[in-house]
């Protein structure tokens, strides 16, 4: 029976293109490894195995044939974390019990063996390097290569691409700082999805969509900076499940979810600013601020086009103006969208959010962050000892304190497009905390305070969008206003008669934290 082990790694993609120029990189200037890898993965019917995150597969590399059973634990900013067995075997022999130290999970998966069959496979050679970067043992591999599945009885196959930084020993962030050295003249991009995970979606057949963030599970008593690294790593994670998809440039709704991820990515970092390095903040909030606004004339395109166009359409059918506005709105979102592929397919990109991910890894260690541990420490044996927050006390301190200034900008009276655009302000804030601890508080009590807010933040981001629309249609440097920006205007002050009756419902909202 052997122990578990623990496999950490990083992995990105890389286009075959850039293979030889990535060869010359000084660290693989030694001949590496070479070895041709070939992997049956199995599963039941129902595929029982991958509903619960577990992988098992024979790899044979010339004579040698491996049984292998991964089970995911962990998957942020691109950093995948696992427990593994590996063994040698005997081709369709499952000996789950001599493999798995864990008896509950050994028994388990011997009752399920009789039932596997091959799902995929994946035939790739890779070349790999063992090295001590920053005083961590990292193996590096390169894999170039084919899945392939049978669907429908056709065999399909998707490539393989791909840079693996597996830990040996040490710490993650060196991955992270390997990465960066490695991505000196290519393009290496942080990538969620395991061979597993790819495998079993060419089987599935399964359509790649955007995708919203998942609900955070925070630790209520972890320290602030741990908090602030598991939602930093959580964002960055949904934003490499949608960026791939902005490069396919299929669906605006990529767009939409990477945006949302860099504005939330921020708002950490602004909610977070008191206990965090200067530096840190100054650098990183700039960063992806630029980042967000590089998708910004993109989205505002894709909103006019796909939301607000359709209403001026309705109104004014067959309206001349109407056609050449559209023609002239698809031209801007193409240039748009043109503009954005050039820079998130870009090397510069990618090498942003792997030096995020360090940055944000390698904060505990940092000297502002151990310098105030230490004053912490260092106080209790004084008269007036610094109590330090854990998340808890924190997310309640910091809720009240934006839920006060919402309710606040609710009451002011007479409200104008300006004072409107501030509430927007102010309530995204307030969504962005409570996203971040909303598993803190009793789920009733925040589903009923959201959905109080829900009805003014539609309202409110209706009216930007108008707002929005203006500029845009400003951009054309029309002699006289036309019939279009007449419609808008007038939309606007229909939203803007509706906003006393939205908000005054607001009056009586019970804040989730209040005993």
């Amino acid at each position: 029976m052997l122990t578990v082990a623990k496999e950490t790694e990083l992995k990105l993609s890389i286009s075959s293109k850039d293979l030889p120029l990535l060869l010359e990189h000084p660290l693989l200037i030694p001949p590496g490894k070479r070895q041709k890898i070939y992997n049956i993965y199995y599963d039941t019917p129902e595929l029982h195995l991958m509903q619960q995150g577990i992988a098992v597969r024979e790899r044979k590399i010339l004579r040698k044939l491996l049984l292998t059973l991964k089970i995911n634990h962990t998957n942020t900013g691109g950093l995948s974390t696992r427990s593994e067995w590996e063994a040698p075997t005997v081709q369709g022999q499952f000996d789950f019990q001599t493999l798995i130290d864990d008896p509950v999970i050994a028994q388990k998966m011997h009752l399920l063996a009789p039932q596997l069959v091959p799902i995929f496979t994946t035939n790739f050679t890779r070349r790999s390097w063992n090295l001590v970067f920053r005083g961590a043992k990292i193996e590096i591999a390169i894999d170039q290569g084919l899945i392939v599945t049978l669907r429908d009885q056709q065999l399909v196959e998707e490539p393989i691409s791909e840079v693996e930084l597996e830990l040996k020993e040490g710490s993650p962030v060196a991955l992270f700082a390997l990465a960066r050295v490695l991505s000196r003249r290519v393009r290496l991009h942080p990538s969620a999805a395991s061979k597993a995970e790819r495998g079993y979606k060419l089987f599935k057949n399964i359509i790649p969509r955007p995708l919203k963030a998942p609900p955070l599970a925070i630790d209520p008593k972890a320290s602030l900076i741990e908090s602030f690294e598991r939602i930093c790593l959580e964002c960055l994670n949904h934003l490499q499940m949608n960026d791939v998809g902005i490069l396919r440039d299929e669906d605006d709704e990529y767009i939409h979810q990477a945006r949302v991820a860099m504005r939330r990515i921020r708002s950490a970092i602004k909610l977070f600013s008191p206990c965090l390095p200067i530096p840190f903040v100054n650098q990183w909030s700039t960063t992806w601020r630029d980042l967000a606004n590089e998708l910004g004339d993109a989205r505002n395109w894709d909103v006019f086009l796909n939301e607000s166009l359709p209403f001026i359409q309705k109104a004014f059918p067959k309206h001349p103006d109407i056609e050449v506005l559209e023609k002239y709105t698809i031209a801007q979102r193409e240039l748009a969208h043109k503009k954005v592929l050039a820079s998130f397919g870009g090397r510069i990109y990618s090498v942003k959010l792997i030096s995020f991910a360090e940055a944000v890894m390698s904060l505990p260690n940092h000297p502002h962050v151990k310098n105030r541990q230490k004053m912490i420490i260092e106080s209790h044996k004084t008269l007036e000892p610094i109590k330090e927050e854990d998340t808890q006390q924190f997310a309640t301190r910091i809720l009240k304190r934006r839920h006060q200034r919402f309710m606040k900008e609710v009451l002011v009276p007479n409200r104008d497009l300006e004072q409107n655009h501030q509430l927007r302000l102010d309530l995204k804030k307030l969504r962005y905390a409570i996203d971040f601890f909303l598993e803190l508080y009793p789920k009733k009590r925040i589903s009923q305070y959201l959905k109080s807010l829900t009805r003014a933040q539609e309202l409110l981001g209706q009216m930007n969008d108008l707002a929005t629309a203006e500029i845009l249609l400003g951009k054309r440097n029309l002699p006289h206003a036309d019939i279009v920006q007449a419609w808008v205007i007038g939309r606007q002050s229909g939203y803007l008669s509706m906003m006393p009756k939205v908000l005054a419902g607001l009056n009586d909202l019970r804040a989730p934290w209040k005993s």
